[in-house]
Order: C-alpha cells, then structure tokens, then sequence
C-alpha cells in the first residue's frame, strides 16, 4: 500500500483515504494541502502521469506542471482538471531541438495565441452582443435577449443535455437559464423571427449571453 504525506500526516492513497486526487491518471500518491478529504493548495500527485502545482477539490486548478512522462509535459493555468489559459507544452527531443508550443488553452484544447473560450455564428442579426464565462467553473448558461426577438428554443448539438431553469421577463429584456451536464457544449438558438445561430462554449463556467436588437432588422 502506498502511503502519502498530507497536512503532517501520513495517509493511504486508495478509495477510503481521506486526501483523494479525482484525476485517474495521477492517482497513486499524493503529497501536498488537503481539505475535506481531496487534495487542495499546493500537491504533488504522482501515477500514470505526474503533477506538481495547486488543485481545487481534487483537481488541478491554477497554476501547474504536468509530466506526461520524461519528455513531455505541459507547464500553466489549469481549472477543474483541465488546460484552461496561459501555457506551454514542452517536448524534449535527444537528437533534435525541442519542440514548444506557447498560447492559451480553453477545455483542454489549444486554441491559438488569443485566449478564445467560445465560437458565435450569425451575429450580424443582433445589435449588441456579450458573452462572458464566470472567473469560476460552473454548469450554467443565462441568455438575455430583447423583447422585440426572443429565445424561442434552445437546441443541443452534441451529446449534451439542457435543461431549462428559469425564464425571467422585463419590461425591455426576457432571460433564460438552462443548466447543461458538461463543457464544451454545443448549441443552436432558435428566435421568434425565425432567425438562428449556432455557439460553441468551451470553457466550463456560468456563461452569461446578451443578444440585444434594438430595431428589427
């Protein structure tokens, strides 16, 4: 049985230790912070793989490395398990130079040199838009739209499952919110015109969506 050391004490890496890590691949041992039996703060958690940085309820969230083995290994921010903003993936080569590939991350995927978390099509029948993730990971997606063209259907595109929460209306503004099981989530909205569009939220968080028309176009 293999033993950890975790907040002074030494502890049992297996289903009933009371310092757990979530992530399968780094399970085996853990050395680090821990709060309400999974692992937080600073760690390091050593299986298949290898991670040295901070986690959150079990998971790597902030900043971090992890050694996909001797070679590779991906050096930034994480959150709730997955790449999600600034870094760098290292491959070091014994007869060739070193390869680096250096930009932002959004759900585990690399997305370029601009920190991207979503995808929007068809925004040329609104006259204002605003899409925002929350700091924080979550499972929500709030869509506001204009009273004048309203969110008549929401429509998963991929495995997901929606579910509808709330509807909210104002005077100027109706509001929906719906809960989805998993990020990335791919969705078509369908308006009262008749008109859709398509959106792809990568990064898993409490997205808030404004998609305003003053005057129908």
């Amino acid at each position: 049985m293999l033993f950890i050391l975790c907040s002074g004490k030494l502890y049992a890496q297996d289903s009933a230790a009371p310092c757990q890590v979530k992530m399968v691949n780094i399970m085996g041992s853990y050395a680090g912070e821990c709060k309400n039996g999974f692992a937080i703060g600073k760690g390091e958690a050593k299986g298949a793989d290898r991670y040295v940085g901070l986690f959150k309820n079990g998971l790597t969230n902030g900043k971090g490395t992890y050694y996909y083995g001797d070679n590779l290994y991906y050096s930034g921010n994480f959150q709730d398990g997955l790449k999600e903003g600034k870094g760098e993936i290292h491959n070091l080569r014994s007869n060739t130079k070193d390869s680096l590939i250096a930009g932002f991350w959004s759900a585990d995927e690399y997305r370029g040199k601009k920190y991207i978390t979503y995808t929007f099509s068809n925004t040329a029948i609104f006259d204002q838009v605003n899409i925002n993730p929350s700091s924080e990971g979550g499972n929500t997606i709030t869509i506001s739209t204009s009273n004048n063209l309203i969110l008549t259907n929401l429509i998963a595109t991929d495995s997901n499952f929606l579910k509808q929460l709330n509807v909210f209306a104002s005077p100027t503004k109706r509001t929906s919110t719906y809960e989805v099981d998993k990020f990335p989530a791919r969705f078509e909205a369908v308006f009262s015109n008749g008109q859709a569009c398509n959106i792809e939220l990568y990064k898993q968080a409490n997205w808030k969506i404004e998609l305003l028309v003053y005057r129908l176009k």
